[in-house]
């Protein structure tokens, strides 16, 4: 019997992104792009940013990937780019978020 004091969360949400990242990996890449390319957004601040970073690397350790992904601050994109609309911190698997939100569409909301 498995007892649950042995779970840790970091562990767990290591897990949970290893099943979506998993999940995520299985569609096929559009035509000229690299499979599991991954983006981590975020911008100016986001206090959310340490933790979900440290998710995201220790989910890729997990496995066996190496940490090696695009950071980008949204605060450097031009307004008209649609990855602005997301919120942050955010990961996008070849484009597509990650757990799953749609893709922003104009006008984008102001960040908060």
């Amino acid at each position: 019997m498995v007892r649950l004091a042995a779970f840790r969360l970091p562990q767990t949400i290591a897990l949970v992104l290893l099943v979506f990242v998993a999940g995520c990996a299985a569609k096929p890449a559009p035509a000229g792009t690299e499979a599991g390319r991954i983006e981590f957004l975020t911008r100016g601040e986001c206090v959310n940013t340490p933790k979900m970073r440290a998710n995201l690397d220790a989910a890729l350790r997990a496995m066996n990937r190496p940490a090696d992904y695009q950071l980008t601050d949204l605060d450097t994109l031009s307004q008209t780019d649609e990855r602005t609309g997301y919120p942050t911190p955010a990961v996008l698997l070849d484009g597509v978020e990650l757990f799953g939100l749609p893709r922003p569409t104009a006008p984008f909301p102001e960040p908060t």
